[in-house]
């Protein structure tokens, strides 16, 4: 897949160092021809990022045929051949084709991109990727729940990029039909084709919300562009557009900042009787637990009842969202309130400055214990080792299904180590145990249980505890659990 992005980038800069060049040396006819050539070279090299080479062959064959009939038919006769091509390329009628291609390549050719976040911070940015699609949960959840909800957004988003591609072969078409006497300003038309396109992804990743939201932010270019080449006098015409400017601007940050704000925190809620302590350990962050990089551990008591912490709580999910740290869990005792956050190896200032901004909001003295803990030893000891934060991560994987209207019997599953194969022999009898020959471990044996039951609370703990119980005599060591239905 590196392979394809570079070919990608390195296409795409070309056509940028050529386009000043072409505009400058060719005449009016050269310029279009070379204008065309270069908004479908971007159109398709998109098809082979995102698409896949098989994608991208079908696309171009249908194309290329639609240029062929496009090109000797009569200008009064293209409408329908343009009507007819949006359908080839909405019902694409090669699939089959497509998916023999997709057969006899490499799962590299094929698959869509993968864009994977590097550097020190990446696990706060995937961190913030599962926050944002927790927080529009609730969208997803309508469609499971809700079949009206699931086919309007189907609907919606088929319409708009049938509406996408009609405009775009048209457009291109209508500017191929002028090309001696081409009109700079029909380029900017093209600017809609994006935008319905942009609105058809929000519509099938976020929901109507987004897609209105985006919709509202990308008024305002072609807003400003009718006014400045309307008749309108020069001062009302420019202090129009600069009002409009403005008012876009203001838009673009306000809705910024509220991106920044839209925060959640999902936990897992349980009592921990050994320590004597009710937590919420933050079920998002669990998938992200073990990190080379996030291994700044701080621990800040602040002494007030958790109804007096729940009244800022979203602040402080706010400010962990603007300076890339992460709210790891929460627990409450008879000391009062105790959070621990995760924050890159270097940001020891930003940990300290975390205090100073608990101080100021709680308005109370607030002791930091900051540790380094790259082995994730304390985590594991505190929360993620502990019997209760495993039943409750079953507990509120299981409660997922139920919100999504999946009432079927779930499957436990449980990875652990173990350092020889008697210990796995005594517990296959009782359990079904798979062996996991490609996740190696030095010195252990990895191994998958699986324990189906019924989605009820109560057989889940029942469950979890006895399969905890038995690893335990065992002397197997748990690594994770997840639960499938």
């Amino acid at each position: 897949m590196k392979s394809r992005l570079i070919i990608a980038l390195t296409l795409s800069i070309l056509i940028l160092v050529l386009m000043p060049i072409a505009l400058s040396l060719f005449n009016i006819r050269g310029q279009g021809i070379f204008m065309i050539s270069a908004i479908v070279s971007f159109v398709y090299i998109g098809v082979y990022v995102f698409g896949g080479i098989p994608k991208l062959i079908i696309y171009a064959i249908y194309g290329i045929l639609i240029a062929l009939i496009l090109s000797v038919l009569p200008y009064e006769y293209q409408m329908p051949v343009i009507i007819i091509g949006t359908m080839f390329f909405i019902l694409n009628p090669l699939s089959i084709f497509e998916k023999f291609l997709e057969s006899k390549m490499k799962d590299e050719d094929v698959l869509p991109i993968r864009i994977s976040i590097r550097g020190s911070y990446w696990p706060f940015f995937e961190y913030r990727r599962e926050m944002k699609n927790f927080y529009h949960l609730p969208q997803q959840k309508k469609l499971y729940t809700k079949k009206w909800y699931l086919h309007a957004r189907q609907a919606s988003m088929i319409l708009l990029y049938t509406l996408g591609v009609f405009l775009f072969i048209q457009q291109i078409n209508y500017i191929a039909n002028r090309i001696d006497d081409i009109n700079w300003y029909n380029f900017f038309t093209l600017y809609a084709v994006i935008i319905v396109f942009l609105l058809a992804y929000f519509i099938h990743l976020k929901g109507f919300t987004s897609t209105f939201r985006t919709l509202g932010i990308s008024l305002f270019p072609p807003i400003i562009f009718m006014i400045m080449i309307s008749d309108f006098h020069d001062v009302l015409k420019y202090s129009l557009a600069g009002s409009f400017v403005i008012f876009g601007l203001v838009i673009a940050t306000i809705e910024l900042i509220n991106l920044h704000k839209r925060v959640a925190y999902d936990s897992y809620h349980y009592y921990d009787v050994d320590e004597q302590m009710e937590v919420y350990a933050n079920a998002l962050f669990e998938p992200l637990v073990y990190n080379e990089t996030f291994t700044l551990c701080g621990h800040y008591q602040i002494k007030i009842t958790k109804k007096e912490f729940r009244k800022h709580f979203q602040d402080i999910l706010i400010y962990a969202n603007f300076f890339h740290f992460i709210i790891t869990a929460y627990t409450i005792d008879k000391d009062g309130v105790h959070v621990y956050a995760e924050f890159n190896k270097k940001a020891f200032k930003r940990a300290k400055k975390f205090k100073t901004y608990l101080e100021t909001k709680y308005k109370t003295t607030v002791p930091l214990d900051l540790v380094s803990d790259p082995e994730k030893t304390l985590y594991e000891d505190k929360f993620f080792h502990r019997p209760e934060y495993i039943i409750a991560r079953a507990q509120r994987l299981a409660e997922l299904l139920k919100e999504l209207s999946i009432d079927a019997s779930i499957i436990i599953s449980v990875i652990a180590y173990f350092k020889d194969q008697e210990q796995i022999k005594a517990l296959s009898d009782e359990y079904k145990i798979t062996i996991l020959p490609t996740v190696k471990v030095e010195g252990y044996i990895t191994v998958r249980i699986d324990i189906k039951t019924i989605n009820n609370e109560y057989m889940i703990e029942t469950k979890i505890r006895d399969l905890l119980l038995n690893l335990l005599i065992q002397q197997g060591q748990f690594v994770r659990i997840s639960v499938y239905y």
